[in-house]
């Protein structure tokens, strides 16, 4: 349905409504609208709507056209600049590397229903100094290079759901370093394919935080740490080839994410060092039609996270019932 066949389907009083209600807030309001209706209602319209509110008067007033208000709006745009900065976090903040935990691909609005619920649990016990996203963040299912599921929501609604998870967790761990990962950066990866160039991209923080928050979040290539022991640590959301030979290159321990199916810390020693790798499965849903892909592979999603506690890593599974959800009892399965 077109944008001015959706405008026609709320009156005036009943977009203003929701805004107020909302607070001001156009996702909340976009929501109410939706509900309202039983339609798909985008923050993005809601705003364009209440500008165009805002503009208009009657009994006299000056009125703007919707027509001299797209123009004023593609006036006022101003293309934004690429900067080495733009994925740092805003926040003053030194890294404690004492105690890290580490959230494993989510793939957003596909993650698994429950892994919130598990996230807050496994931080009330391990009292975490840093948390680190090891990537997928987002799913980007619609808009993946291979084919997407018909049955499932198109890019915007898609985005729209997996904002609300990330918002969520957000404010759970609001700072937070994100590795760079395949998932994660489908926009830039299908824009370079296009030939669209960055300016004309919004940031990550910018997509997912359109309303302000993810101050504390940062996304990276490669995230470098020192553990207190003195270790080296290297964060990544995959790696080229074998973890271990690549660690024993980096001579540099390793955590990452990627692969959903494996959930394991390897141990690998020189004449002169040890090295260890990590990987520590996913918090996917693994019944959502986006990973349909996967119901023939041997190695099914493993779901759990990990943690760095006081330089050792540390694997824990999400406990969960015959029906795949998270049984909420964390004793058996973390032991500090």
């Amino acid at each position: 349905m077109s944008n001015g066949k959706l405008r026609k389907q709320f009156t005036n009083s009943e977009i203003q409504s929701a805004i107020t209600e909302a607070e001001g807030s156009y996702t909340l309001a976009a929501k109410k609208l939706s509900e309202l209706r039983g339609l798909t209602i985008s923050r993005e319209l809601v705003r364009y709507w209440a500008r165009h509110l805002d503009t208009r008067r009657k009994n006299g007033e000056p009125y703007i056209g919707t027509s001299v208000l797209d123009r004023q709006i593609r006036e006022e745009m101003d293309l934004r600049v690429p900067s080495p900065v733009d994925d740092e976090k805003l926040l003053d903040t030194a890294p404690d590397n004492s105690r890290i935990l580490n959230i494993p691909d989510q793939h957003a609005p596909y993650q698994h229903p429950d892994a919130l619920e598990f996230l807050a649990d496994v931080a009330s016990k391990l009292r975490p100094t840093r948390v680190i996203n090891l990537g997928d963040e987002t799913d980007g299912h619609a808009m993946s290079f291979h084919d997407s599921d018909p049955n499932l929501d198109s890019a915007g609604v898609e985005l729209e759901k997996a904002k609300e998870f990330i918002q969520a967790l957000a404010k759970m761990f609001p700072v937070q370093d994100v590795c760079h990962s395949n998932h994660g950066s489908l926009i830039y990866r299908r824009a370079l394919k296009h030939g669209i160039p960055t300016q004309y991209i919004k940031t990550y923080r910018d997509i997912l935080f359109p309303d302000g928050g993810g101050e504390g979040w940062s996304w990276h290539e490669r995230i470098p740490v020192i553990l207190p022991n003195g270790d080296k640590l290297i964060y990544q959301h995959q790696s080229s080839g074998d973890i271990l030979n690549n660690a024993a290159h980096e001579r540099a321990n390793i955590v990452q994410g990627h692969e959903h199916g494996d959930f394991y810390i390897r141990y690998r020693s020189s004449t002169s060092a040890l090295y260890w790798a990590m990987v520590s499965g996913c918090l996917i849903d693994r019944k959502a039609y986006a990973f349909a892909y996967g119901r023939l592979f041997p190695k099914k999603p493993i779901i759990g996270c990990s943690a760095i506690i006081d330089s050792a890593p540390l694997l824990i599974p999400m406990p969960m019932d015959d029906r795949g959800r998270y049984t909420g009892k964390l004793n058996g399965a973390l032991t500090l």
